[in-house]
């Protein structure tokens, strides 16, 4: 499985699950919000809610933006879905170390 955190990484449907609450625009310029397993878009005073794992949908997402900061973005329709690298960034756990009593 490929770092979805380095530039260049390309995303599959299920990795969208740690960029939940995250905008998405669509190529027809609708935007949306992650909810996974779902995609929250707004029409009008109403939400509809399409599954990220339909294909016909996740090639439709052209960007994923965390405020202005663009995570991943679609160059065009028949490319992949690359990390942009920015905006997220890994985590780190850190043991817990005991100091010795000398």
């Amino acid at each position: 499985m490929t770092n979805i955190y380095s530039k260049g990484a390309i995303l599959l449907p299920r990795q969208l699950r740690s960029l939940n609450g995250k905008k998405v625009m669509f190529m027809t310029g609708e935007e949306g919000n992650i909810a996974y397993p779902y995609i929250l878009i707004k029409r009008k005073n109403q939400y509809h809610p399409v599954n990220i794992e339909n294909k016909r949908v996740f090639q439709e997402i052209k960007q994923i933006k965390n405020g202005r900061v663009i995570l991943a973005e679609r160059v065009n329709r028949n490319s992949p879905l690359y990390s942009t690298g920015k905006g997220r960034t890994q985590k780190k756990w850190f043991c817990c170390k005991v100091p010795h009593n000398s």
